[in-house]
């Protein structure tokens, strides 16, 4: 009964509150009344709800199940907030499941708090709280950037985060050659000293002493920390994989403030975990106690790393988890018994020990095993020693999830002596049968030279990069290229460290940096290098790797030596052009291999583009060179633009992708500038500086380019367009004639805007007429809806068929470039870029120029995506019974416009029939009822949005007892000893492998099938050898898996064995003699044996009147001799009987039947079986003497008591072979001799049985006490009155006295009617009693007169004789003697004799002058000098003489009596 309190919080005014304890911990019940009316309870929870941990983003929601009655309401509250927005928060209430759930979609970190749950009615309230805990989404373990910024804005809060060194690997700064791993300081800190030199071995640390010191220091440190949030912290146990397939490590502390936060890390990435629901997340956290347990289910390789647990930004303990594989494998050991079994395995990386298990039970190093590591803890052993039978089975070696097992079989000592154990043997069974050492070293050697490897690859790396630097020194004055641009320093790359990543997809220009080495651009987002354009260099200006490894631009460089482009993603190089080099400037290779463009580098030498992905060069236009500067090949092979580059030499425009010639506008030559040919195989736009000729080239419809806005001494021309006529040439400036050329219509393009000493006009039109000089603005393209990802950048572009500007606006707000926003402007091209879209970006863009205006709306928004552990957990397979339902279920965060797809085998499965789905905000259900096998396959569910879809995709195993064997039963052998036949395995093995085959034979003529055995799955055949000659057998073959068995395959005719010879007929048989119940036969051999060996006889037997002859024996059970007893008869039938001879072909000819036989006993004389000679009965009691005999003819029965003839009212029932005589109520006058006569016509039998009536006697007549002699009482008594009726009666006697107060027998078995108690003391008070005995059990006692100090005592004078010269001793007497007995065989007997002396005699009992006193035959008991003697059963060896013989010091006393025992 629980104590109740008063309390006033929580209830109504006027209310008296009573606490309750509910059965669900840690819920609060305050009752209103203090007895509630019947049928009515206060509100309580049934299922409470569950503290969650969760990761930032995720869908949180807490459920609870409350029973009341009436029906409590359900209300949600948080410390530290309010739960009223619905966007944030949400109350639902399933009537079907009884459940309330609180719901938090998309869960922030403000979130975390702790929640109440109120149930109430009008009885009472039920309240339990809820924690809430949100891991930060990309909260790291050190964060030194963002620290420093927040401390430099005073918020120390943000700046209180972990201290650890241990960060993650793509922040891991570059380690220095010498430096030490922090985690190796972090394993030492939290490791037991023993484990300090395999750590030190582990990281390459040699200095102990040093070690130590620093160290200590450290732990010191650390330990001040601890001590701010923790007490007692102690027992770090290390991660170790369970038995049961999880990882787990465990430490004890004890938190000085229970609300402190603990976070775990894995390689120094916070990972989310749960408290208390483990089978929804892959690691979890429990606290039993002031222990502290992480643990990990459904290992994988990944799951490998460096653990550590904190609490707030103090680190607590740090273990790492490695995963090892196996070289060689433990193999399987046969040991004979007595003797050592050993397993060995190698693994691949350094491990102190490993878990063995033998017969599923994990083993640990003792008495029994030895568990053995090499120094290297690569090789690893199991020694089960002192192998006995019972050690069979599977053993096993676990390396985390990695394990390896095999078989042990022990074989029994056959050379032992039998019963008792062989001797133990010093040798060893098994070891894997290859040189371990070896394998280890070469493991060792392959691990060390690893390491050595890594240290000479960055060695070699540091020596290059010096001897580079040195080497282009020398170069710095080599730079004569003309106009030097002062560009951006680039930073030395090194060889051995990957770049550091930029927040943006592409990285800007590593410029204004000066360097006399090499420079590189950096690393981009994508892993590539920035461009390193704009450097000065005495060495080598080239580009960094992109994200595919490629080089980005060296552009815009000044070298005296090579400016080339780096790779790009596809493994080209990146333009290297703006460099100033007196060298060479080539672009590098672009995705297709081509070198990238080289344009805009300045040169003494040569600069030429690289080519594009079509294999084309990249333009190399904008380069200054001496020499020749021409565009390389485009994607159709084009060269690429080459404009824009000063050179001496000549300046031509590349092909493009149709193989035309790409633009060398915009160059400086003193030669000729020509365009190159467009993707029609127009000539590009010249439009250069030229002392030469410009000409437009080619357009798609082989008209020329514009040669517009060139400047030349020469003549400017249009090319023709798409329907042949020759570009516009307006712009342009020439000393020679500026002519339209002509359009699609073949009219001349408009001349205008072209300043020229020649003539200017205009193109025609399509309709023939002349196209004016100028044109009003338009759009071409403009803005349409679309959709963007979160995270992903977006363009919106909108052309304008005149260069004209324009202004971008959303939601009616005008937008600038800036805040992830660009807006460009390409000639009449407009673009807005969004870098990284967000939820801030949606809404509806307009873009304006002048009075036109065109607009589209973006939404931003997420592809619906899984969470990784549910992923897992999806993936692994269902497996189940056929008949059995299969479940799926696939979480995910709720989405608008979420389409949620269920797919078998690539086919849409619809809700109905047998497929039941179920859509739910925040998962999905899929159940298959009633499987069967050929619903096996791949399950996939698909979540759609019109962001984009995502699929996840399961194994479905429907398990089924396997098809048959595939046929025919092919027949391999058959002899007249074996059949061996052969089959195929079945199609289908049920999704299980089949495990064995099951064979089973039936024998023509025979309906029943006998089971054979079975096979292995790996064995097809089998051999009969069980079968007769020339019988045939059909076989049918099963297969079985862990499912059952299959349908059968049966043999499609009967296979007979071997070729059939058979025997001739034996002799007619002959009666030898008959019985009731048996009839023996006797033959002769056949004659005719056909040379067959014959094996033994077959008997058969028909009964008279009947046709069907019945076997006695089976053919495989010959008799092997000529006579046989035929034993199932029935008594008075007539039979006949015949014999066939058998042979290895089976049965032969039968012989001719013999003479009709008779199965009846023969004349005999009769006898008794078994009688009993005597028999007790209780007087009232019926008497039944019951005697078996046997004669033939069947005997007259006669019945005689004493020799006379039976009283009338005494019965005789009388059946076949016994006789019964009954006298249904006994009397004492019905004991007698009663003789049973048994009379034929062979003669007579008698036979006698002694019947004793009797009941309990009669108590004996009164008891009389005389002392005779000081220190005896002579105890006397009259007889019973039924002691002259029954000579089995004998007294018993009792005595009790005053200072034990219990009665105890003193004599038992006396026949005479007195008795004397010896050592009767003085002052002490004494009574008997005596008991009649017999058969039937005791009488009431007689009760003697007491006996005391004063009474009946006989005087003794002393006659001047001291009492002390007074001397008792005397020799043994005989006081009764034995009496004769004649007692029946098998009955009881009793001898007794009294005997006195003093001192007290030994005495010894004889049989025929043998001692008996020690054969457990008989029972002999000496009490107060009444020797008795006990005989369960009297046998025919007890008769003879008894003799008891009684010895002290001072004579010897015998008396003798005979025992004869009657049959």
């Amino acid at each position: 009964m629980f104590k109740r309190t008063k309390v006033t919080d929580g209830t109504a005014t006027g209310q008296v509150g009573f606490r309750k304890k509910s059965k669900v911990p840690g819920v609060m019940i305050t009752q209103y009344i203090e007895k509630l009316p019947e049928g009515k309870s206060h509100p309580d929870f049934t299922r409470k709800p569950i503290a969650l941990t969760i990761q930032e983003g995720k869908f949180a929601f807490f459920k609870a199940i409350v029973t009341g009655d009436p029906k409590p309401t359900v209300v949600w509250s948080r410390n530290n907030g309010d739960v009223s927005d619905p966007a944030r928060y949400q109350s639902k209430y399933d009537p079907n499941s009884n459940e309330h759930t609180f719901e938090m979609p998309h869960v922030k970190p403000d979130q975390a708090d702790t929640y109440k749950c109120f149930a109430k009615n009008e009885y009472g309230q039920a309240m339990v709280t809820v924690v809430l805990n949100v891991i930060e989404v990309g909260f790291k373990m050190t964060k030194a950037p963002q620290q420093q910024a927040e401390v430099a804005n005073c918020n120390f809060k943000k700046v209180l985060k972990r201290r650890s060194k241990v960060v993650p690997k793509a922040e891991e700064p570059e380690k220095k050659e010498g430096e030490i791993d922090p985690k190796f300081w972090e394993l030492l800190m939290s490791a037991d000293k023993k484990d300090y030199e395999r750590i030190c071995a582990e990281f390459g640390v040699t200095d102990f002493r040093w070690m130590l010191k620093k160290l200590n220091e450290m732990k010191r440190e650390r330990e001040e920390e601890q001590a701010e949030f923790v007490k007692n912290l102690s027992d770090l146990k290390p991660i170790h994989i369970n038995a049961d397939g999880t990882a787990s490590f465990e430490l004890e502390f004890d938190l000085l403030d229970p609300s402190s936060s603990i976070y775990l890390y894995k390689d120094g990435e916070m990972i989310p975990y749960t408290k208390e629901l483990g089978d929804k997340m892959k690691h979890c956290l429990r606290k039993v106690g002031r222990k502290y347990i992480f643990s990990m289910r459904d290992l994988m390789p990944e799951d490998a790393g460096f653990y550590q647990l904190d609490v707030e930004d103090v680190n607590m303990f740090s273990t790492d988890f490695k995963m090892v594989d196996f070289l060689v494998k433990i193999q399987e050991v046969k040991a004979m018994e007595r003797e050592d079994a050993v397993f060995e395995c190698v693994i691949s990386a350094p491990l102190s020990k490993l878990m063995w298990f033998g017969k599923n039970m994990p083993l640990e190093q003792g008495d029994k095993y030895d568990i053995e590591v090499s120094e290297d803890k690569l090789i690893h052993r199991l020694v089960v020693k002192d192998c006995m039978v019972v050690d069979k089975g599977i053993y096993a070696a676990c390396a985390g999830i990695k394990s390896c097992n095999a078989w042990l079989v022990v074989e029994a000592d056959k050379g032992a002596p039998k019963g008792k154990k062989s001797a133990r043997k010093t040798t060893r069974a098994g070891g894997s049968g290859t040189d371990l050492q070896k394998v280890a070293q070469e493991q060792q050697q392959k691990l060390d030279k690893e390491r050595e490897e890594r240290k000479e690859k960055i060695k070699a790396a540091r020596e290059a990069a010096a001897e580079a630097a040195a080497a282009e020194e020398p170069e710095k004055t080599a730079d004569s290229g003309a106009g030097k641009d002062k560009g951006a320093a680039v930073e030395v790359e090194r060889i051995d460290k990957t770049s550091v990543a930029a927040t943006t997809t592409v990285a800007g220009d590593s410029g204004s940096g000066h360097s006399a080495g090499k420079a590189s651009g950096g690393a981009k987002q994508d892993g590539s290098h920035a461009d390193a354009g704009g450097g000065h260099s005495a060495g080598k200006a080239s580009g960094g790797a992109r994200k595919d490894g490629s080089i980005a631009d060296a552009g815009g460089g000044h070298s005296a030596g090579k400016a080339s482009g780096g790779a790009k993603q596809d493994g080209s190089h990146a333009d290297a052009g703006g460099g100033h080099s007196a060298g060479k400037a080539s672009g590098g290779a672009k995705q297709d291999g081509s070198p990238a463009d080289a344009g805009g580098g300045h040169s003494a030498g040569k600069a030429s583009g690289g080519a594009k992905q079509d294999g084309s060069h990249a333009d190399a236009g904008g380069g200054h060179s001496a020499g020749k500067a021409s565009g390389g090949a485009k994607q159709d092979g084009s060269h690429a633009d080459a404009g824009g580059g000063h050179s001496a030499g000549k300046a031509s425009g590349g092909a493009k992708q149709d193989g035309s010639h790409a633009d060398a506008g915009g160059g400086h030559s003193a030669g000729k500038a020509s365009g190159g040919a467009k993707q029609d195989g127009s000539h590009a736009d010249a439009g250069g500086h030229s002392a030469g000729k410009a000409s437009g080239g080619a357009k798609q419809d082989g008209s020329h380019a514009d040669a517009g806005g060139g400047h030349s001494a020469g003549k400017a021309s249009g090319g023709a367009k798409q329907d042949g006529s020759p570009a516009d040439a307006g712009g342009g400036h020439s000393a020679e004639e500026a002519s339209g050329g002509s359009r699609q219509d073949g009219s001349l393009a408009d001349a205008g805007g072209g300043h020229s000493a020649g003539k200017a006009s205009g193109g025609a039109k399509q309709d023939g007429s002349l196209a004016d000089a100028g044109g009003e603005p338009g759009i071409t393209s403009g803005l349409s809806d679309i959709l963007a990802t979160r995270g992903q950048p977006a363009e919106l572009t909108v052309k304008m068929n005149t260069d004209c500007d324009g202004a971008w606006f959303k939601d009616g707000e005008p937008l600038k470039s800036g805040g992830g926003i660009s807006i460009t402007k390409d000639a009449n091209i407009h673009k807005l870029t969004i870098h990284s879209c967000r939820d801030t970006d949606s809404g509806l863009l307009r873009f304006v120029s002048g009075d036109l205006s065109t607009e589209g709306r973006i939404t931003v928004g997420d592809v619906p995506e899984f969470d990784e552990d549910d992923l897992h957990k999806f993936s692994k397979p269902v497996i189940v019974r056929v008949g059995q339902n299969a479940a799926f279920k696939m979480p995910f965060q709720p989405q608008e416009s979420l389409t949620v797809s269920w797919f078998k085998d690539g086919t849409e499965l619809k809700d109905g029939g047998g497929v039941k789905i179920v859509r739910e905000p925040n998962h999905s259900r899929l159940l298959l009822r009633d499987c069967l096998r050929s619903d096996t396959g791949e399950i996939k569910i698909q979540l759609k949005n019109p962001f984009g879809a995502v699929e996840a995709t399961s194994q479905l195993i429907v398990l089924d007892r396997p098809g048959p064997p595939e046929g025919p039963v092919e027949t391999v052998e058959t002899t007249s000893s074996v059949i061996e036949i052969k089959w195929n395995p079945p199609k289908d093995d049920g999704g299980s492998a089949v495990t064995n085959y099951i064979i089973e034979r039936q024998e023509r003529g025979h309906s029943l099938w006998t089971k054979l055995g079975d096979v292995s799955a790996e064995k097809t055949s089998f051999r009969d050898r069980n079968v007769t000659h020339g019988k045939k057998y059909s076989y049918r073959i099963y297969a079985e898996n862990p499912q059952g068995l299959s349908d059968s395959l049966e043999t499609a005719d009967s296979i007979m064995a071997g070729i059939m010879i058979l025997s001739g007929p034996p002799g007619k048989p002959k009666v030898v003699s008959t019985s009731k119940t048996c009839i023996n036969l006797t033959w002769t051999p056949p004659e005719d044996d056909k040379g067959v060996p014959i094996i033994g006889y077959q008997v058969e037997k028909r009964k008279k009147d009947t046709n069907q002859w019945l076997a006695l024996n089976a053919i495989n059970e010959p008799i092997e001799d000529v006579n046989y007893a035929v034993k199932d008869v029935t008594e008075g039938a007539e039979y006949e009987f015949r014999v066939s001879a058998i042979n290895e072909s089976g049965a032969g000819d039968a012989s001719p039947p013999s003479a009709m036989a008779c199965a009846k006993n023969p004349n005999m004389r009769p006898c008794f079986k078994d009688p009993e000679d005597f028999l007790v009965v209780r007087a009232g009691n019926s008497v039944r003497v019951k005697i078996s005999y046997e004669a033939e003819p069947p005997p007259h029965i006669t019945w005689l008591k004493d020799d006379e003839p039976i009283a009338p009212w005494i019965n005789v029932i009388n059946t076949e072979g016994m006789s019964q005589l009954v006298i249904p109520s006994s009397k004492r006058s019905d004991s007698a001799i009663y003789t049973i006569k048994a009379k034929n016509s062979v003669g007579e039998a008698f036979f006698d049985v002694e019947v004793r009536v009797t009941d309990e006697p009669k108590c004996p007549g009164p008891v009389e006490l005389e002392q005779t002699v000081y220190g005896k009482v002579a105890v006397s008594w009259v007889p019973s009155p039924d002691q002259e009726l029954d000579d089995r009666l004998y007294y018993v006697v009792s005595q009790h006295d005053s200072n034990t107060r219990m009665w105890k027998t003193v004599a038992d078995r006396l026949f005479a009617n007195t008795y004397t108690a010896h050592n009767i003391l003085p002052g002490i008070e004494y009574h008997f009693r005596v008991y009649a005995k017999n058969d039937m059990g005791l009488s009431d006692p007689s009760q003697s007169p007491t006996w005391g100090a004063n009474s009946n005592r006989v005087p003794i004078s002393s006659n001047g004789v001291s009492s002390m010269e007074i001397s008792f001793e005397r020799p043994p007497s005989i006081l009764v003697p034995l009496k004769v007995h004649t007692p029946p065989k098998g009955y009881q007997l009793y001898m007794t004799c009294a005997v006195r002396g003093c001192p007290t005699p030994n005495v010894s009992w004889y049989l025929n002058n043998t001692c008996i006193n020690s054969d457990k035959n008989y029972y002999i008991t000496n009490s107060c000098g009444v020797c008795s003697m006990y005989i369960l059963r009297v046998r025919e060896n007890d008769g003879g003489e008894y003799r008891v013989v009684a010895v002290n010091s001072l004579g010897k006393a015998e008396c003798s009596t005979k025992l004869t025992v009657r049959d």
